[in-house]
């Protein structure tokens, strides 16, 4: 049998393909025994509505299942554009907001020359960017780890960024961002809105007042349907119909009829949906504290996680211990930050575990 090389396996790829680096998502372990407290997920799930929502449809199903969804998922358009008080034709659906980012890649970025995204941030779009073949620069973060969008290539075609940031959880003040917007009109800048409902800070309504500016949000987080992926995109009516028109070329697939619906009543409840982001805020403020006291470090998060470092534990000691009892937690190796810790934020009772597990490994010491 003839020997097959590495050269040999690649050889129907896109010659490109030797470039990639995949992103890799934190670790998923179907065991109910494990807190995951890795991938930023919603600990309290969707709005119940959701539920009912579901046990309808499947009630329905032999009807519904039949059919193709709605190819641009405008019933769901035209609720989220009463929700942001814009108009449909400024808001794009797509299968989860990595879908969307990917689209925009293609749509807004290949091709235009050097895109810029922080040094520290989502590991998902240098990965693309290699993908599709477009050149980047990182700019690096001030050493409280925010953001400095002085430092951003001047003479970069395209912005890209978390707000808050994706690894860190710190937030930029939209009026910093209006004015880096409004001085750079030949930039086209995209804000990565995934964790801003914790934030309450939105950079939607800028869209009205830029044509050069995406803004992008999803239901995974703030709505607890990771599970259903539903992304979302607000932009001008100009850069919305383009993304529209490379969606349908490249890949046709519209949101599936059951997510699209499961997002309507998400949407559309609001008491659950501010009750819920209250709660997550209160233990995100309580958990900090608590992790304070036993002499960590934390920075100042506006997401649905922590990120925490200690001076007398390695990170991967406190990760190894965390995963000996069952719990999951992010780390970065590689990276500035390959020393700290991103935790998710959970239930209180789930966050009062970690914590008295970190405590009782760092009493042992003492």
């Amino acid at each position: 049998m003839a020997m097959t090389t590495k050269k040999d396996k690649h050889k129907f790829f896109n010659p490109n393909f030797s470039t990639l680096e995949p992103y890799v998502p934190g670790k998923q372990i179907n065991d109910s025994e494990y807190l995951k407290l890795n991938t930023n997920e919603n600990p309290f799930g969707p709005s119940p509505r959701v539920k009912e929502t579901i046990i309808k449809f499947l009630e329905k199903s032999e009807s519904l299942l039949r059919l193709y969804p709605e190819p641009e998922s405008d019933s769901l358009r035209e609720v989220i554009a009463k929700k942001f008080s814009i108009k449909s034709n400024q808001v794009f659906i797509g299968n989860g907001s990595d879908e969307v980012l990917s689209l925009c890649f293609l749509s807004f970025f290949a091709g235009r020359g050097c895109l810029s995204f922080p040094e520290l941030t989502y590991s998902f779009y240098p990965s693309i960017a290699k993908l599709f073949k477009i050149p980047f620069s990182t700019f690096q973060l001030k050493k409280d780890f925010f953001l400095d969008l002085t430092n951003i290539d001047r003479n970069s075609q395209s912005v890209i960024f978390p707000n808050p940031n994706a690894i860190t959880g710190i937030a930029l003040p939209v009026d910093e961002i209006d004015r880096f917007v409004k001085e750079n009109p030949d930039k086209l800048i995209i804000i990565d809105e995934a964790y801003a409902d914790f934030s309450k800070g939105s950079c939607v309504s800028l869209i009205n007042n830029y044509p050069n500016i995406l803004v992008i949000q999803t239901f995974s987080k703030s709505r607890g349907m990771a599970g259903l992926r539903v992304g979302f995109c607000f932009g001008s009516h100009t850069l919305i119909d383009g993304l529209r028109a490379v969606k349908n070329s490249f890949n046709s697939y519209p949101v599936d009829a059951l997510a699209s619906l499961a997002a309507i009543s998400a949407i559309n409840d609001d008491v659950w949906f501010e009750d819920n982001i209250d709660n997550i805020v209160e233990t995100r403020s309580y958990f900090s504290q608590e992790l304070k006291k036993i002499g960590f470090r934390v920075l100042p998060s506006s997401a649905n996680f922590v990120l925490v470092t200690h001076p007398s534990y390695k990170a991967d000691i406190l990760k190894n211990h965390l995963f000996k009892n069952k719990i999951l937690v992010r780390q970065f190796p590689e990276t500035r930050v390959s020393n700290w810790l991103r935790i998710t934020i959970g239930k209180r009772e789930e966050c009062d575990l970690l914590l008295s597990i970190l405590k009782q490994k760092i009493s042992e010491a003492n």
